[in-house]
Formats: structure tokens, sequence, C-alpha cells
């Protein structure tokens, strides 16, 4: 039997192409009526369908955000498609702010949990709890989500650090609510491109530029990560 394929979701800025051994598919978000385009810089908004390390995968880069002014089922279309492809399993990449004050740009964090903030426009609960962590990763904790599209105040981050935050961001909340409604499986990495109270001002484009220098870790830490996913995933690990 043919293995289903797991997908990898690529967020703010980071190239994940090195992954794929060979590409067999490109697909746009364009193409797709339920997606349309992106409209955030360093999302390209494309489906790439092929293999690593000999394992099917379709890599997701880009995404849709709450900030951009989409309902739920607009954000969250992007995970549809990967069902109606068969994929079971997605492990989820972005871009945070580092909440934990032992975090510098760069540091990799896998999600053990997620906290979304209050948002009267979608429906989320408490708390997202992920299937399954990257044992690659010495640095693990809660991903606090907001809604956006502007950065934390202090007493904001401090309210999101009181509440087990340790990195903060505008995305992924939504896609694994929607991962947990449809029954496939999650997991997720951070990179974290600032420190929350550093006090300098902060623009999209640094974010971006950071996540783009962390790739390559980032890569070396997905290409360990990937075979052992893909056995949770199956069941076979």
């Amino acid at each position: 039997m043919k293995q289903a394929p797991i997908a990898i979701v690529a967020g703010s800025g980071i190239d994940l192409l090195p992954l794929l051994d060979k590409i067999e598919e490109e697909t746009p978000f364009s193409a797709i009526p339920a997606l349309q385009g992106t409209t955030v810089a360093g999302h390209a908004g494309l489906f790439l369908r092929g293999t690593c390390q000999g394992l099917p995968v379709i890599l997701q880069s880009g995404r849709k955000h709450v900030y951009e002014g989409l309902s739920y089922e607009q954000v969250v279309a992007a995970v549809d498609q990967l069902q109606a492809w068969g994929v079971q399993g997605i492990l989820f990449t972005n871009a945070a702010g580092g909440l934990n004050r032992d975090y510098t740009p760069g540091t990799l964090m896998a999600i053990q949990i997620i906290l979304p903030w209050p948002c009267t426009r979608l429906s989320l609960p408490d708390t997202l709890v992920m299937d399954w962590q990257s044992p690659s990763l010495d640095e693990q904790g809660g991903y606090a989500w907001v809604h956006g599209p502007c950065y934390e105040t202090r007493a904001e981050i401090e309210a999101l650090r009181e509440c087990g935050g340790a990195v903060v961001g505008m995305s992924t909340a939504p896609e694994v609510q929607r991962c947990q409604e449809l029954g496939i499986k999650t997991a997720g990495i951070c990179c974290v491109t600032n420190a929350c109270d550093s006090g300098e001002k902060l623009t999209h484009d640094e974010v971006v530029l950071t996540a783009q220098h962390t790739t390559k870790r980032l890569c070396e830490v997905l290409l360990q990560d990937i075979p052992e996913f893909a056995a949770f995933v199956t069941g076979s690990a």
C-alpha cells in the first residue's frame, strides 16, 4: 500500500525547499479557489509535492492569517486541501517572538501546547495540545497565539508569560484547531526571530530576515525529525 504523505508548513521567511529530494508537482495557492494567493511578505503561496529521504512529503510554502481580515474557513483552507490530498500528519513551522528571556534570535523551540489569546472573530479553545514534539530540540514550550497584526505591548508580553507562553506568534493555532477537527496529527517548531522585550522597534522585514538566516539549521533538524514524525503518524513508530 502506498504511504500517505505528511505535510510540512513553512512560516514567514522560512525556505524548506532543501528538504525535498525531488519535486513531482507544484500547485500555487492561486490554482485553488478556496485559497487564492497570499498577501504577506515571506509567504510564497505554493504547494510542492515530492519526497524527503524517500518519504512522500507535501511542502506548503506560505499560509493565511486571521489578521489579513480572513474568516476561520479561509485561514484553514490549506489544511482542508492537504487532507484532500491524503495527508494524515502536518508539521508546522513559524516565526515567533521570544517571551522566554533565555531565547535569543535563532532559537528553535518544539511546540508542546498552543495558548490562544481571546479573539472575538474566532472560537478557539483555551489550549491546543500538539500530538508530537521534536526529539531533536532541547527547547520545548508553549506557543501563545495572538491574532495581530501588531506586535505586543510590554503589558501584553507579561500577561502572555503569566499564561505560560514561551514564544508568541500570529499563525498556527487556527490550523491546528482544524487538524484536530479532521483527525490530522500535528507537530510544530517555532523559529524565534526576536526577544519580545528587547526595547527595539521590530518590523516584519526583520522577522523574515532572521527566519531566513535560521533556515539551514531548521532544515537539519527536520531531516532528523521527518522519518520519526512519519512513523508516528502511520503508527509504525
